[in-house]
């Protein structure tokens, strides 16, 4: 049996969010809300992969903005020299090595439109204190300029990192995380809305087969269970390469279980029994639950009761890692 290409229907789609689970009509729910107020500073925040600046340039296009240019920055690649002159321009002879006419910089390319500052969590002090001003009067400086510069921009910034906890750390200033958390999205990881897999399989095929030129490429469902049962600790990154190598492998027409990588099927989650909803499995006369709680208590213990720690340890969100210390009733220290 073959699951022939289809379109997504009402999968949110349109907002280059493909899927059907609760958790992702709620980001599209927020995007709505947040595209009809177009001076609001947005914080987008999700694992690496899960379509942080998808999201940003969704609300653009939904806001009265979408005439505007959209701008992105990834803020991790810039030192904080060059961002510097990279967001606010600069004037001729500011340093040595600037352009004889001067540069604009990027607050001014995306003049009424949107800009989006990619991994904020990456930038340093000095840099961020530049940027709260920004926040705050609306108007910015170009390196070397004695003049300051209105400014009419909305500004999405994202990040995978916790903010609250570089904040903790005083990595983070906190008046520039309050300035930047007005409008907030989380983007669930894909382990959390598996149910969207065979729509974004579907979708991601359908984009490879214009890509490469292709007749419609097409995916047997046993490959889409094994894709589906997957964790993709890369997320919807990770699950389009993947694709993108079986495709490739296919010839073009069906990607099959046999055109998926080894490792995709050999980490895939077991199905849950059909004639028990409580999969028990016994390992030394423990139960899972009991090899779950060990396992979680043992890397908060290593971990200092860093709960950030634990979790990239663990390979979850910190939403479930907090879950799952209630539902073993262990502490969760603070860290």
């Amino acid at each position: 049996m073959e699951l022939s290409p289809t379109t997504t229907g009402d999968a949110a789609s349109d907002l280059g969010l493909v899927g059907r689970s609760a958790a992702l009509l709620r980001v599209r729910d927020a995007v709505e809300k947040i595209a009809r107020a177009p001076r609001t500073t947005v914080l987008i925040t999700g694992e690496s992969g899960t379509g942080k600046e998808l999201v940003a340039r969704a609300i653009h296009e939904r806001s009265n903005r979408r005439t505007g240019p959209f701008v992105a920055v990834n803020c991790a690649a810039l030192s904080a020299e060059l961002f510097a002159s990279e967001l606010f321009g600069h004037e001729a002879g500011a340093f040595t090595g600037a352009l004889p006419k001067g540069r604009k910089g990027l607050l001014a390319a995306a003049e009424g439109g949107t800009l989006l500052l990619d991994e904020i969590g990456e930038l340093g002090p000095a840099v961020q204190a530049q940027l709260l001003r920004v926040l705050q009067e609306r108007v910015y400086r170009p390196v070397g300029g004695t003049r300051d510069i209105p400014m009419d921009v909305r500004i999405v910034a994202a990040t995978h990192r916790d903010l609250q906890e570089l904040v903790a750390a005083d990595r983070f200033r906190e008046d520039l995380w309050y300035r930047l958390n007005v409008a907030s999205i989380h983007l669930p990881p894909l382990r959390e809305r598996a149910t969207d897999v065979p729509d974004l399989c579907r979708h991601i095929l359908d984009r490879i087969a214009i890509e490469h030129g292709s007749g419609p490429i097409a995916i047997q469902a046993d490959a889409l269970d094994d894709l589906g049962r997957r964790d993709w600790s890369g997320n919807v990154r990770e699950l389009a390469h993947a694709l993108e190598r079986a495709a490739i492998r296919s010839g073009g027409a069906q990607v099959e279980r046999e055109h998926l990588d080894s490792e995709t099927i050999a980490v895939s989650r077991p199905s849950k029994s059909s004639n028990d909803d409580r999969l028990v499995l016994e390992v030394e006369g423990l139960s899972i639950q009991a090899v779950e709680r060990s396992l979680i208590a043992r890397v908060m213990t290593e971990s200092g009761g860093n709960r950030s720690l634990a979790a990239r340890t663990l390979g979850v969100h910190r939403a479930t890692l907090y879950g799952k210390l209630r539902a073993h009733g262990l502490a969760a220290p603070v860290g």
